[in-house]
């Protein structure tokens, strides 16, 4: 029998190692980074866990192995974009190739990326590669954008480039509801969202009092802005009481003293992220004249909440780590909260306030532009508040370019 070929066993290496990638990466999908187990993706596979761990030695090892794949197709696809001539174009191609994977994806024989929600819930020897490639890829879609070399030019391109990406990162979130068919015209709706907003043409007031008290409140709130601080860092896994006791200068017993597990940690972070968008909903009833107006009061509010608040609301990739029925919950909810803002959205184009546009897709286009806001807080810290949230804002009026 003929000795088996270096060529040859270089193909059936790599073969095994994408086999394990993309069972790895469905596992991470489905239960989060850190329920990934070599385990699990032997079993898959019909292998003996050596037989995994001879490719990747640690399960950090092969989920940050499944993260970079995803990251170098994003990166991949930026800079097939950036050779575009102008930044609609660029963005316009962006988006095409973001929603031509997910029509790929929808192929059972054809391999998913992993999501990128649960990337800092490793640890931080195996992430460090990543956030540079990251790091690389936001600095191509940044690029996309030739705003002029005036004041306030580089704050626009780095509030377009993280909104843009965001609203990537969030499509997973409503894409499904569609059928195959019309998944151009899904990718069609957002770009014309992301390209002229939801204004009219009239200005939108800008709204900065504070959603809940400045001086921190009571212990449980504190608690709970640390915590929410922390999860937005290092993701659910990583949260661990120790170190949010630790931030606040308290004993774990303290921790114990207001919740009685992890779990209802992150629970009431998320009551708390839910009341503050109740919050900034009930302000802009209150004092919007019309739909349009309620929209700009409570985005603005939610803005400022995010750039300069104690702590940001509770981002939404944090939720990719949790148990899997404390997720649904969660997602549900706000599902429900972009429903109501597509209702907002739906009402306004009806008063003429708004602008006609696809009200649902619009919703979540404007939940991931809050949950984005929470990626420039030390951007804000530089400027005075009210311009910060004027421009960033503005974005939900009139769009990235």
């Amino acid at each position: 029998m003929p000795a088996e070929s270096a060529q040859t066993r270089t193909q059936r290496y790599a073969r095994r190692r994408s086999e394990i990638l993309d069972v790895a990466s469905d596992l991470i999908n489905v239960q989060g980074t850190r329920s990934m187990t070599l385990t699990a993706v032997a079993k898959a596979l019909g292998l003996d866990t050596s037989s995994v761990t001879y490719y990747f030695k640690r399960k950090d090892v092969l989920a940050a192995a499944c993260l970079e794949r995803t990251l170098l197709w994003l990166r991949d696809a930026a800079l097939t974009s950036a050779a575009h001539p102008d930044a609609r174009s660029r963005v316009k191609a962006f988006l095409n190739e973001q929603f031509e994977l997910h029509r790929r994806q929808r192929d059972p024989t054809v391999a998913r990326l992993a999501l990128l929600s649960d990337m800092r819930a490793l640890d931080a020897e195996a992430r460090a590669p990543l956030d540079l490639l990251y790091a690389d890829m936001f600095r191509v879609v940044r690029d996309f954008f030739d705003f002029d070399e005036g004041p306030g030019a580089r704050s626009r391109s780095l509030i377009s480039a993280a909104v843009l990406v965001q609203n990537i990162h969030w499509i997973p979130a409503w894409l499904d509801r569609y059928l195959d068919r019309d998944l151009d015209r899904a990718g069609a709706r957002l770009f014309d969202v992301l390209d002229r907003g939801l204004g009219v043409g009239r200005s939108w007031p800008v709204h900065l009092a504070p959603l809940e008290e400045g001086d921190g409140g009571d212990a449980q709130t504190r608690f709970l802005h640390a915590a929410t601080n922390l999860i937005n860092r290092e993701s659910y896994a990583g949260a661990s009481v120790e170190k949010i006791a630790a931030e606040l200068g308290v004993s774990t017993g303290s921790f114990y003293h207001h919740l009685d597990n992890k779990d209802d940690l992150v629970v009431a972070c998320f009551d708390r992220t839910h009341a503050l968008l109740d919050a900034a909903q009930a302000r802009a009833d209150a004092s919007g004249r019309d739909e349009g107006e309620r929209l700009a009061i409570m985005a603005s509010s939610l803005v400022a909440l995010q750039l300069a608040g104690e702590s940001p609301l509770l981002r939404t990739n944090a939720y990719q780590a949790l148990p899997l029925d404390l997720r649904g919950r969660m997602l549900k909810r706000t599902d429900q909260v972009a429903r109501h803002i597509a209702g907002t959205i739906a009402d306004g184009i009806a008063d003429g306030s708004m602008r006609a546009v696809d009200p649902e897709i619009a919703g979540h286009a404007v939940m991931a532009t809050i949950d984005a806001a929470g990626m420039l807080r030390r951007w804000a810290e530089r400027r005075p508040l009210d311009s910060a949230v004027k421009l960033f804002a503005g974005v939900v009026q009139s769009g990235i370019f």
